[in-house]
């Protein structure tokens, strides 16, 4: 992963630089995550692997709501988190990067009109 790919990753999850040093990396250290971002530091592959998993899960979330629309199981809105205690209201054991994953899929799906919010 590069310094670009990092930076997508972060804006695809809609995460501040300060959300992704406490959430992805853990460790609180904002400057390595600018960093990283900046082509100053190599991305450790700790970081990598968290990141394409993240992308994946996406993925998966994605494709199973298309796969629904096309066989017609279900109707066409899906439940928008502004905020991680509503996810977690429905999503007991889900933490903070589980909502980012479950908000980037709805919002992709809602960019390509097939999906409504509510």
């Amino acid at each position: 992963m590069n310094a670009l790919e990092l930076q997508a990753i972060r804006h695809i999850f809609a995460m501040t630089v300060e959300e992704s040093a406490m959430y992805i990396s853990r460790d609180n250290n904002v400057a390595a995550w600018q960093q990283w971002e900046n082509g100053e530091r190599e991305i450790p592959e700790y970081i990598a692997h968290i990141c394409k998993e993240m992308k994946a899960r996406r993925k998966v979330r994605i494709n199973a709501v298309i796969d629904k629309i096309n066989n017609r199981i279900g109707n066409n809105t899906m439940r928008f988190f502004p905020d991680l205690n509503s996810f977690q209201t429905v999503y007991h054991h889900n933490d903070f990067l589980d909502w980012k994953i479950y908000q980037s899929a709805a919002v992709e799906l809602y960019a390509h009109d097939l999906e409504r919010l509510c």
